[in-house]
């Protein structure tokens, strides 16, 4: 599994269009991979993405997390910052744009018990009128927002039960609506930054949840959890 991260040019016309629409960010951030990844490519590379603003440096920030490393050349010229005048990076020796490490060692050396500050942007909805088909199986109805601080941290935790982990501590900020013209039709996202302390129930589900996401609506900058480093 790869970790990248890419500061983008905030005057590049690519990357206006692509922050003001998820389908199109959703499609640059595919064309970062190998085009043959079969009917359901973001699944089988395990591509997640998010935009994140380092509100300081007045910069806007791609991660992208996949099984292969993504190919940044793919990118349109000047997609990218140029980071050497960035004089806080520069003295921090991180002026590599983009920036692409495997994350696998990581993984692997997650253990019951570990905590870690965590970052997830998330699409917080559920299903109403769901229904029961005759052989048994569920169809999912509409999807409605959860809102509410309250309610979305239950979502999480709801989440985090099933993904091998706790909550321990969070704080929640209301996103505002998304809108895209994906494949034709509208669609509006409605979303929660949540940001905070985990520890980990499950090392297993919890590697499975980091690698999968969480929630719904991944292709469109939702579910990457981030986890910044190792508390005590």
């Amino acid at each position: 599994m790869y970790l990248a991260r890419g500061t983008l040019n905030p005057a590049s016309r690519d990357v206006q269009r692509d922050l003001a629409d998820p389908a199109e960010l959703h499609r640059t951030v595919m064309r970062l991979f190998p085009d043959q990844a079969g009917e359901r490519p973001r699944e089988m590379l395990g591509v997640l993405h998010r935009v994140d603003t380092d509100v300081r440096r007045g910069a806007v920030v791609l991660f992208v997390q996949s099984r292969l490393p993504p190919e940044f050349a793919r990118l349109a010229d000047q997609y990218l910052a140029d980071l050497h005048d960035d004089l806080d990076l520069a003295l921090a020796g991180d002026e590599g744009n983009p920036r692409v490490r495997s994350i696998a060692a990581e993984l692997d050396a997650i253990a019951v018990g570990q905590r870690f500050a965590f970052r997830l942007r998330a699409n917080t909805t559920r299903n109403i009128m769901t229904k029961s088909l005759p052989d048994g199986t569920k169809q999912n109805g509409k999807r409605v927002p959860v809102r509410g601080d309250e309610e979305r941290q239950r979502w999480l935790a709801r989440h985090a039960e099933r993904g091998g982990f706790r909550v321990e501590d969070v704080r929640v900020a209301e996103l505002p609506p998304t809108r895209s013209r994906g494949k034709g039709r509208s669609m509006t996202f409605q979303g929660a930054l949540f940001e905070g302390v985990l520890a980990v129930n499950d090392a297993g589900a919890f590697r499975e949840t980091m690698a999968a996401g969480i929630g719904p609506a991944k292709a469109f900058g939702f579910g990457l959890l981030s986890t910044h480093r190792q508390l005590r």
